[in-house]
């Protein structure tokens, strides 16, 4: 017991700075990421610099912001980066709130996240993500760019929650170990501590299993249609649809895709899997190293916000663009799941950072 109290004394002080710097860092960012967008949306409302929307035709890919006038569509975006701005200049010059605000900073995050992916960007970002992850590299619209820049305000706010949620849990283990410390009794603290932790996450094991089990059937279903086609085997195309592909050699590049999905979802096995949370033997030096929790988490994130816009734009592209599924369902009729992957996706990554901090604050304890 002695060992467990100096070893809280000793290294609760490192804990809590190395915490409070990333707090910091990540409200710094989000603040950062704020006032430029705050600027740049006055600057597209004024004309002073050509916006990334207000010019798509009817039938193209477009954000709902195409449907507005541009003046207008500054002072949705310029809204909500001030009061991004508001929020993160309150938390950095009140250490104090950040304690407390740690629902304020996740209810602001998945808002953040539903107006961005839903009202800001389109499909472009997905498919641009998934040339580069199928190692393609077209040259990148600007359009697309600044899609992808207002797409990083909702990652900086989920950083900013788990950086805050992460502190408190470490907060409530330490006081949990503390009063495990003070207790007497014929049992362990870490005994008391690993059944507390394993009662407190059977339920998200099951509800994670799941999630899994839906972000890995989504782009299976995707990829073995675009495997098909590139197999020579039309699936669900007309003989002409077929052959113009050919000659543009989009088949090819549907396998690409098909590709980095299939892998996309081999490593979300991961995050139920053992080989998630420690590094299995063919990594080689790696070997039996933990797998660090931000290695798995960031690029999980980044694909989700992904998916969630790209089959946003989809639904959108069906209903208000009248793009009709009956002749090319197998084509969008995948890319209409894409919003279900990217919630089951987002949940299953919720589910492993908790169960790995838990994991964590069990060992420390």
């Amino acid at each position: 017991m002695k060992t467990t109290q100096s070893y809280t004394q000793s290294g609760h002080p490192s804990q809590s700075t190395r915490a409070l710097n990333v707090d910091v860092t990540m409200l710094g960012l989000s603040a950062v990421w704020s006032l430029t967008m705050l600027v740049v949306s006055v600057l597209w409302g004024s004309g002073l610099l050509v916006s990334p929307f207000g010019h798509a035709q009817r039938g193209e890919y477009s954000t709902l912001l195409d449907y507005l006038s541009i003046p207008a569509g500054a002072a949705w975006v310029g809204s909500c980066a001030l009061l991004s701005l508001t929020l993160a200049s309150t938390l950095l010059t009140l250490p104090r709130l950040r304690g407390r605000a740690v629902a304020a900073a996740g209810i602001f995050a998945v808002f953040l996240t539903l107006v961005t992916t839903m009202v800001f960007t389109d499909t472009l970002v997905l498919a641009y993500l998934g040339y580069t992850l199928s190692l393609q590299f077209p040259a990148i619209p600007v359009a697309v760019l600044w899609q992808g820049f207002m797409l990083l305000g909702p990652g900086l706010w989920a950083a900013v929650w788990a950086s805050l949620e992460g502190r408190r849990r470490r907060s409530r283990a330490s006081a949990d170990g503390a009063a495990v410390d003070a207790s007497v009794g014929e049992v362990s603290a870490a005994g008391v501590t690993s059944v507390k932790a394993a009662e407190g996450r059977r339920p998200v094991q099951v509800s994670a299993k799941i999630a899994v089990g839906v972000a890995v059937a989504v782009p299976v279903i995707y990829a073995s249609t675009r495997i098909l086609w590139a197999l020579g085997i039309p699936f669900g195309l007309s003989p002409e649809f077929y052959s113009a592909g050919l000659q543009v050699g989009m088949w090819h590049s549907g396998l690409a895709l098909a590709i980095a999905g299939l892998l996309g979802a081999l490593l979300t096995l991961g995050l139920v899997q053992r080989w998630g949370e420690r590094f299995p033997r063919w990594t080689g030096p790696l070997a039996g190293r933990r797998v660090p929790i931000l290695l798995a988490t960031i690029p999980a994130c980044i694909v989700t916000l992904a998916m969630f816009t790209g089959g946003m734009g989809m639904i959108r592209t069906v209903l208000l663009n009248g793009v009709s599924i009956n002749g090319n369902w197998v084509t969008i009729g995948p890319t209409l799941l894409f919003p279900l992957w990217a919630l089951a996706l987002g949940w299953a990554t919720y589910a492993y950072r908790a169960r790995r901090l838990d994991a964590r604050a069990s060992r420390r304890q």
